[in-house]
């Protein structure tokens, strides 16, 4: 569901485009082979303007001006995110599942399985970076099932997800799954720890995940969406019940030049590892060397006894 989504936004925004360069063209009194050229420039704006509203927002959401960013740095994840958003989103058109290497890895190796999931209208493709990097450390089963239908409750998308966890947990006779989320899927990763507790989950990795809500989707009529807001009845009973006593280990990675989660201190979660990064927007931090390299540090540390 969300491939064709994206597949109907890329395509409402080649119709504007196409749309725009065709009116530009007519206005301006220019040949109508300079249409196309219009229709491009429309077409690269867009998610320039998209991308640019964003950062503007989450910048003024930050609670005082000391907790906002230096220019620099939102310039440099300003200009990162428009490239990265736009594959991502680009990727997410695409519904195909990548080919699973057989048994996912040696049978001499011990199962270390891992459980990822995504955010808010995404789905499994926002993971072939990292499912690349964490194949190439050693984990392995990797499981990456889409939440669908898109929009629907949190607690209901956690129940979806719980059974295949288990399953993935008894295909490794028994071992814990560690949960790596992007976004709203730290927020499904905690659910399922509510629901299951320290016998199924090893360890979480939250990526840009709103733990207190972000003011991005204020407004918005969704029962996801609701549960995501600043104010949600659900994110302060699942904070008042968890934060600072945790059964897993739970780390979260987070971006100070967070576009969409605002403000950026929402990913802070009291009892769990905080790992800070600059520059870097939302989506950038599932391609970012720099975050990559934190969740494999994060998973390759020992579990405390």
């Amino acid at each position: 569901m969300a491939a064709r989504f994206w597949r109907r936004i890329l395509g409402l925004a080649l119709a504007l485009a196409a749309a725009s360069g065709i009116v530009l063209a007519k206005v301006f009194s220019l040949p109508w082979s300079m249409a196309p050229a219009f229709a491009l420039a429309v077409l690269l704006a867009i998610p320039v303007a998209v991308v640019f509203l964003s950062f503007v927002i989450a910048q003024a959401a930050a609670a005082d001006l000391h907790a906002r960013s230096s220019a620099r740095n939102v310039l440099q994840a300003l200009l990162r995110e428009i490239a990265d958003s736009t594959l991502v989103i680009l990727a997410l058109t695409r519904d195909e599942r990548p080919r699973r290497p057989a048994q996912d890895l040696p049978a001499t190796r011990p199962a270390r399985p891992v459980l990822l999931l995504h955010g808010f209208l995404c789905n499994h493709q926002v993971w072939r970076a990292l499912q690349t990097r964490l194949h190439a450390a050693g984990f392995g089963p990797i499981e990456a099932p889409d939440m669908e239908p898109l929009l629907m409750d949190i607690d209901i998308q956690a129940g979806r997800v719980a059974p295949q966890l288990r399953a993935l947990q008894r295909r490794c006779n028994g071992e814990r799954v560690v949960i790596i989320a992007h976004s709203m899927g730290g927020l499904i990763a905690r659910a399922l720890l509510r629901d299951l507790g320290a016998s199924a989950i090893r360890r979480i990795v939250t990526i840009a995940s709103p733990h207190h809500g972000t003011t991005m989707v204020r407004g918005l009529p969704w029962p996801d969406t609701r549960q995501m807001s600043r104010m949600s009845p659900w994110l302060r009973t699942l904070n008042t019940s968890q934060e600072g006593r945790f059964a897993v280990p739970i780390a979260s990675i987070y971006t100070r030049e967070e576009n969409l989660v605002a403000p950026a201190d929402s990913a802070r979660l009291e009892g769990a590892e905080l790992h800070e990064l600059r520059g870097v927007g939302h989506f950038g931090m599932l391609r970012s060397r720099r975050a990559l390299d934190r969740v494999i540090a994060t998973l390759s540390q020992e579990d405390p006894r």
